[in-house]
This record gives structure tokens, C-alpha cells and sequence, in this order.
């Protein structure tokens, strides 16, 4: 298995750069590069160099290494870093317990730091898990969970442009409480620091806590954390989004009610609570979808104005158990207040399985959304543009279904793990990863992409263009936007 990074032009210069076996493509979609990578799992990348100064073969089973030390590297992550190249760290495990290692990456490819990337944290233990948040110098800060007490704590550390620790070797705590904490997930808080949340057993169930760390790598709310939610039964998959202000907006589903839930709180600046349900004690989280079956997956994006979109997965029309989800919506403002109809939205109103929704906003106070969905039995890719009041936006002229998404990929075999990278005209780029290669007794995975325009046009080849179909398997495709018009995938 490789990792790769590979960046793609859209036809106003856009480029998305992705982790794993990777291309470029230019502003038609067309391939420009690729370079090879090992058999054993690598860290790769592939950056966009200007289309008429195009060096690469255009090939899709090539790639430029990113890292080929020993044994294997994985779960990359990556930001933009400002210059139109990108920061990338992974879990490593050269020294045979796994560690966290970064590269910094230039808009044409070259590489910053050292040979198969700088150790941000090598210690005997185990470093795994990587987050990564913006410093918004250049620069960027990492978190991971880390094994150095026995139990699974977390840590972070902050790097600048150059690779350099700016805080302690090792890193600094984020939370060393003697019970496990699983499950991080991190921001930017937009003020040079970071806001971290994870899934925390200290009090004997499973609840979510949250701790900020400033640009210094002090803490700044309560030791360990604050509880954003700390009540009966367990909650989990927890998701935020920056507020703007210093703080965030937090979503989990919860399996303390007789069915499965989603619930949000915001965070202030300081840590404290914002929302409180109605007619509940005050701190009590805010109820966003608690339909009859069971809701589970939130994924939030910001609405630009201080308030979320919230999309899950919901089998309240599922006469079985966990076979079919809808994915349903809503909309909240920044002081919690729900706008679209109790419980949410159908994105989609076919009930057919719907499944691993990802979001970016649409620059007009919208959001969009790609998943994959099994109306032809194999799941294929869809995507929906919402407008602020819940309105659909993006029709199917060609289907009996024109309000339920607008098909992104309908090729044979399976399509799964759509992603979004916005673009400048209210369109995105969506890639994901594609078995239609996938025959007998052969496993071929790629990656695919797919530009739609603000209509959710396609502007390339229908049913997208190979980023990458090297042989072997292609996992964990990431990107990010490094200008308006351009992205690392």
C-alpha cells in the first residue's frame, strides 16, 4: 500500500493534492503526472507543476515518493501551508513501534525538510493517529495519541514553515487522565491555537471532553479537559467546528435514550457552555435530531455566519436494524436555535441506503454534500447542494429522482469514501475511492475524482478521471484547498 499526495487543476487553475498512488491533472481534467511508488506502504506525493511547464508522465500508476523509509506509513493528514504547497504527517513505524512524522511539501513538488520527513514525536511508545490544525503562521500543530504512561493519552506539538518544535521535544499534554481517551479529533481555533476532542471513560461511561491549547502551548481550559457532555450512558463520534470566536461548536450521537441520537453544545472561548436545552439545567446539550430508530455520524460545516449545518446518518424509516440510513440535515444558528423542521431535512428522500456524507460549505451561505448511495444496488457516488433555507439546489434533469442528488459516479462496481474540496465558484471537487476494476479473483482499488460547477455540472470526463490506479490497493485519499483555486489531494 502507497500514500500519496497529488494535486489537481480545475479549469481556473484549481489543483487538489491527495494522499496515496497519485497524478496530476490540469484544467481540463487531463493527466500531467505521475511517478511509481514501492510495493510496501509509502508515503507519496504528487504536486501540480504549472500546465505549461508540465514534467510528468501522465500516467495514473505513478507517483513521487513523499517517504519510503523502512516498514510501512500511515493515516496521513495534511493542511495547506500558505505557499501553495502543503504540511503532511503520518503515523510511522521505521523504528518498529509506530511514531509521527511530518513533510512539508512545495507547490512543485520539492521537498522542505529532510529525507522521508522530520520525527515530530519518536519516543519508545507508541505515537499514533495524527491530527493536524493550521497554526495560521505557516506552520502547523499536530496531535495524536500517545502510549508513553501505558494508557492511550494525547499530545501535541507545534512546528513552523521550516519543521522546527516551537514547543516542548516531546510535546505537550493535551490529556494524561489515567483512564483512555480514543477517538480525537482537532481544529484550528483561528487564534493561532488548537481545540481537541475526544471520547473520555473517566467517569466509568464514555462521554466527550474537550481541551484548548493557545499558540504557546499552554492550556487553556480546565486541566485534562472540560466536559462538553458528561452524562448517563456513552456518547460518541465527537465532531466541532471553530465559531469564529475562540471557541466551537461540538455534535456526537448518544445511546443514553432509548434510541441513538444526536446532540450538540458551543463551547465558549473560555470552555464554558452556550446552549442549553430548552427546559433542561443549564449547560444541557441541544437536541438536533431525536427521531423515532436510531441517528449516528454527524458531520458539521460551517453555515459562515457563526452557526453549522449538521448531516447524518438516520434509519428512522429502516424497518429493520442498521440495514438502510437516510441521510437527514439541519440547520443552527450560533446560539443553538434549530431552522429547519424538528429533527431535519431528508438530503436525500429515496429510501435507500445513504452512507458517508462529507461537507464543505458553498461560499454563498449553503452547504454540499457527496456521499454514496445504493439505488442501483452497487453504491455509487451523489452529491446535493443545499441552500441556507434547505432548499435543493442541484437537480437530475435525466432521472425520475431529480431532487434526490445529482449522480457523481454511476460506474460499474462499488464507489465509496467521497470527499470535497471547494472551489472558487461555488462548485467543489469530489474524489472517492472506485472498484470498477474490481473483477473475479482481482482486488483493484483507485481513486477517481470529479469536478461539478455551481449547477453541479460535471466539467470533466462523466464518471470522473483516474488520480490514481496504481496496482494494488489505494487507502485514505485526503485533501485540502491551498488557494481559491487550487487543492492537494
Amino acid at each position: 500500500m502507497n500514500y500519496l499526495l497529488q494535486r489537481i487543476r480545475d479549469a481556473g487553475g484549481k489543483i487538489g493534492m491527495r494522499v496515496r498512488h497519485s497524478k496530476v491533472i490540469s484544467t481540463d481534467g487531463s493527466s500531467l503526472q505521475s511517478r511509481i511508488c514501492l510495493a510496501l506502504i509509502i508515503l507519496s506525493v504528487l504536486i501540480v507543476i504549472d500546465v505549461s511547464r508540465a514534467e510528468w508522465s501522465s500516467s495514473a500508476t505513478q507517483n513521487l515518493p513523499l517517504c519510503t523509509a523502512e516498514n510501512e506509513q500511515r493515516f496521513p493528514v495534511l493542511i495547506a501551508d500558505g505557499q501553495g504547497g502543503a504540511i503532511v504527517a503520518w503515523s510511522d513505524a521505521r523504528h518498529a513501534n509506530r511514531d509521527i512524522f511530518a513533510q512539508r511539501v512545495s507547490a512543485t513538488g520539492d521537498m522542505h525538510w529532510n529525507e522521508n520527513g522530520i520525527p515530530i514525536c519518536d519516543l519508545p511508545s507508541s505515537q499514533s493517529w495524527p491530527l493536524i490544525a493550521s497554526d495560521t503562521m505557516g506552520g502547523a500543530i499536530l496531535v495524536w495519541g500517545d502510549t508513553r504512561h501505558g494508557n492511550q493519552d494525547s499530545y501535541a506539538q507545534r512546528i513552523d514553515a521550516n519543521g522546527n518544535k516551537l514547543w516542548d521535544s516531546e510535546g505537550v499534554p493535551v490529556c494524561t487522565h489515567p483512564t483512555l481517551q480514543d477517538d480525537l479529533n482537532a481544529i484550528a481555533d483561528e487564534k493561532g491555537g488548537v481545540i481537541v476532542v475526544w471520547e473520555d471513560w473517566r467517569n466509568g461511561n464514555q462521554d466527550i471532553y474537550a481541551q484548548r491549547i493557545d499558540s504557546t502551548g499552554k492550556p487553556l481550559w480546565e486541566a485534562n479537559g472540560v466536559p462538553v457532555y458528561s452524562g448517563d450512558g456513552d456518547q460518541y463520534d465527537p465532531v466541532l467546528i471553530a465559531d469564529g470566536e475562540g471557541g466551537a461548536i461540538f455534535a456526537w450521537w448518544d445511546i443514553s435514550t432509548p434510541d441513538w441520537n444526536i446532540f450538540a453544545q458551543r463551547l465558549s472561548a473560555e470552555g464554558k457552555p452556550l446552549w442549553n436545552s430548552v427546559d433542561s439545567a443549564e449547560g444541557t446539550p441541544i437536541p438536533v435530531c431525536v427521531a423515532t430508530g436510531n441517528q449516528g455520524a454527524p458531520v458539521a460545516v460551517s453555515d459562515e455566519k457563526g452557526g453549522v449545518f449538521f448531516v447524518w446518518s438516520d434509519y428512522r424509516n429502516d424497518p429493520n436494524f442498521y440495514t438502510s440510513a437516510q441521510l437527514y440535515a439541519q440547520h443552527i444558528t450560533a446560539k443553538g436555535d434549530a431552522l429547519w423542521e424538528k429533527d431535519g431535512i431528508p438530503v436525500c428522500e429515496l429510501r435507500v441506503n445513504q452512507q458517508q456524507p462529507d461537507c464543505i460549505p458553498d461560499g454563498s451561505g449553503g452547504f454540499i454534500v457527496a456521499w454514496w448511495d445504493e439505488r442501483d444496488v452497487f453504491a455509487d457516488i451523489y452529491a446535493q447542494r443545499i441552500n441556507a433555507n434547505g432548499n435543493a439546489l442541484w437537480h437530475d434533469e435525466n432521472s425520475q429522482f431529480q431532487k434526490d442528488g445529482i449522480p457523481v459516479c454511476t460506474e460499474a462496481g462499488v464507489q465509496r469514501l467521497p470527499q470535497l474540496v471547494p472551489t472558487d465558484e461555488a462548485g467543489a471537487i469530489v474524489y472517492w475511492l472506485d472498484y470498477r476494476e474490481d473483477f473475479a479473483d482481482s482486488t483493484e482499488d483507485a481513486i477517481y475524482a470529479q469536478r461539478l460547477d455551481a449547477d453541479g455540472k460535471p466539467l470533466w470526463e462523466i464518471n470522473g478521471i483516474p488520480v490514481c490506479s496504481a496496482p494494488k490497493a489505494q487507502i485514505t485519499p485526503r485533501a485540502v484547498a491551498v488557494s481559491l483555486n487550487a487543492a492537494i489531494v
